[in-house]
């Protein structure tokens, strides 16, 4: 058979053949490797975690900031629609009514962009 490599306390040979020494001493140095690999990536993995969620609520606050910036605009251009609307009433002039309407419903969309967004399923 061959030297005995291991011996324990009690006598007993547990590796018997070189062969097998050498696989066993390959498998834990190919263990090892395994070990030194994924200890540093798990570490990167643990950070880049942590960059992302960093970053999702930096994207998340400046939605909702450009978002508030688009509803008072709504808000801006549905007054004016209703001003230009009642003085297209008051000369009787229909291109301008319907020119009225039309600011109106965009300044409407505008205002309600945040809840068509969260009814698209975006943010």
């Amino acid at each position: 058979m061959g030297k005995c490599v291991f011996k324990t306390e009690e006598g007993i040979c547990l590796i018997k053949d070189k062969n097998r020494v050498q696989e066993f001493s390959r498998n834990i140095r190919d263990g090892c490797k395994r070990i030194i690999t994924a200890v540093p990536l798990a570490a990167l993995t643990i950070r880049t975690t942590a960059c992302a969620s960093d970053v999702v609520s930096q994207i998340n606050s400046l939605s909702t900031f450009v978002l508030s910036i688009i509803q008072a605009a709504g808000v801006i251009v549905t007054a004016w629609g209703v001003f230009e609307f009642a003085n297209g009433y008051q000369s009787h002039d229909g291109t301008q009514q319907t020119s009225a309407l039309k600011r109106i419903i965009a300044g409407l969309i505008m205002v309600g962009a945040g809840t068509l967004m969260s009814m698209l399923g975006v943010s």
